[in-house]
């Protein structure tokens, strides 16, 4: 199922918000009331005016339930999205404060009933940019992040104990070495999954956010087989959770 709502009741987490000090049962309870994990929670509540506020709103859109309109957007490929009462596509929820190199993923996408979904990397947070690999048949481009607001389900994960400036270098090395090169879906199996960056010719949408974590030795791939997926980054131990949207906390992609 690509889009799950909370099966459970929202609770009052206005006075766990003014503690001092949050335990680790406060972030779960508040991960699965909001969809925030931790470093998120951490960063909203350093603006003292308005933080606690912000959480809520999360909450808030956590909790709201919308219509989901599957459509067709390529041959043999659909994908969902959010809409209103008027079948129009919506934006369902904010997106928690991101950085260059986080990764986000969707359970959005499917195809002849495999929900294989989409995935990307942020590459200039300041510009709202990411670089996909969109469609077969078209080359890698870079999007604007609100597009991923208008799916039913949504994920936002960072590698855990790695630097800024590292996370940097690897947006940085993704958009100079897989920028405008063609959609592939075999790659792995007729052509290398890592080679060298002079000798990659093709990608997916989850290798083109895999293959630059690979290059600063992150194997963010949790299978290890020939095909990396976004449920494999989704489960991948390395990444911790910075934001979820429309799935289930206990198991994001099971």
């Amino acid at each position: 199922m690509g889009y799950i709502s909370p099966d459970y009741d929202k609770t009052d987490i206005a006075s766990m918000l003014d503690k001092e000090v949050l335990s680790d049962d406060d972030y779960k309870e508040l991960f699965y009331q909001t969809g925030l994990g931790k470093i998120a929670i951490d960063e909203i509540l350093k603006d003292e005016v308005s933080g606690k506020e912000k959480i809520l709103n999360f909450q808030g859109d956590f909790f709201k339930e919308y219509d989901i309109l599957c459509e067709e957007i390529a041959i043999i490929v659909s994908q969902e999205s959010l809409v209103n009462d008027e079948g129009k596509a919506i934006c369902g929820f904010n997106p928690a404060s991101y950085e260059n190199g986080y990764i986000l993923a969707t359970k959005a996408t499917h195809s002849l009933g495999w929900r294989h979904g989409h995935a990307g990397i942020v590459t200039d947070s300041e510009n709202q940019e990411t670089l996909e690999a969109v469609l077969l048949g078209t080359d890698t481009m870079l999007q604007n992040i609100n597009k991923w607001r208008v799916y039913p389900s949504f994920m936002m994960l960072k590698l855990k104990d790695t630097s800024q400036e590292t996370l940097d270098e690897i947006a940085e090395f993704a958009k100079n070495n897989l920028l405008e090169i063609p959609y592939g879906l075999t790659v792995g199996l007729t052509s290398k999954k890592n080679p060298d960056p002079i000798n990659l010719k093709s990608t997916q949408c989850s290798h083109i956010a895999w293959y630059p974590l690979m290059q600063f030795g992150y194997d963010t791939d949790s299978d290890g087989s020939w095909l990396v997926t976004p449920k494999d980054m989704a489960n991948s131990d390395l990444f911790e959770i910075v934001q979820i949207y429309g799935v289930d906390p206990a198991d994001i992609w099971p």
